[in-house]
């Protein structure tokens, strides 16, 4: 008798490349992030900010700008630009702050395994992208409700000052760098330069003006006289 061997199929090939690739993303994301957390931890040092509910560092070099970063304790790390002005403090401190309210280093992490699974498909690596830049302009506007309208220029002035575009300085995934891109941050500076609250009574304004219309149209309006009788429609008398 003749013993065929069994067909290789393609999954028994597809299968191990993608437990490599899972394998490798996981070790890179280790070892990205704890180079970075051996770079704070060697470099900051406790900056006192009152009122402000999360440990706050100073770290003087190696960082390319303010961010969030931790699991179990999150803190905030500071650049020395971002502690020029007490305007600027002010600014980041409300920033992060909404950060670590919005628990968005735990949503990094999260992104971070959907990467680390799904690390052949560009889909996720757009929806992280698009994650991450949702949760910035969340936070945007957060810090905006704390601060008040009165503060969004200087805000939009200190997020031009402090983040650096388009920055090839290595960050680690479970951070919440300020880096961006030139569009995303056109994005985020014209969406605070706009008064929501302003948007918000216009368009109220043209729900009321809507409503009063239709009011005035169906229920103010007197039935047009009969001029004659009623035909049915089957034309017959």
């Amino acid at each position: 008798t003749v013993e065929y061997a069994r067909q290789i199929r393609l999954t028994d090939l597809l299968y191990p490349v993608w437990y490599v690739g899972i394998a490798a993303m996981l070790i890179w994301m280790l070892l990205s992030n704890l180079r970075f957390w051996r770079m704070l931890r060697r470099k900051r040092v406790p900056y006192e900010v009152a009122g402000c509910l999360y440990p706050v560092y100073l770290v003087a070099d190696g960082l390319s700008s303010p961010c969030l970063f931790g699991l179990a304790s999150p803190a905030i790390y500071l650049t020395p630009a971002a502690v020029e002005t007490s305007e600027r403090l002010r600014h980041v401190i409300a920033h992060e702050s909404a950060h670590a309210r919005h628990f968005d280093h735990l949503w990094a992490l999260l992104r971070g395994l959907c990467l680390a699974l799904y690390w052949f498909d560009p889909l996720v690596w757009a929806a992280a992208a698009a994650s991450k830049a949702d949760g910035e302009l969340a936070c945007d506007e957060s810090a905006l409700r704390q601060l008040g309208d009165a503060e969004r220029i200087p805000y939009g002035r200190t997020l031009l000052a402090l983040i650096p575009v388009g920055s090839r300085t290595p960050t680690a995934l479970l951070s919440t760098s300020m880096t961006a891109g030139k569009r995303h941050l056109k994005d985020r500076v014209m969406r605070i330069a706009q008064n929501r609250r302003t948007v918000t009574a216009a368009l109220f304004a043209v729900i009321a003006l809507t409503a009063g219309v239709c009011a005035v149209t169906f229920t103010g309006g007197k039935p047009m006289p009969q001029t004659e009788e009623p035909r049915p429609l089957t034309g017959q008398p």
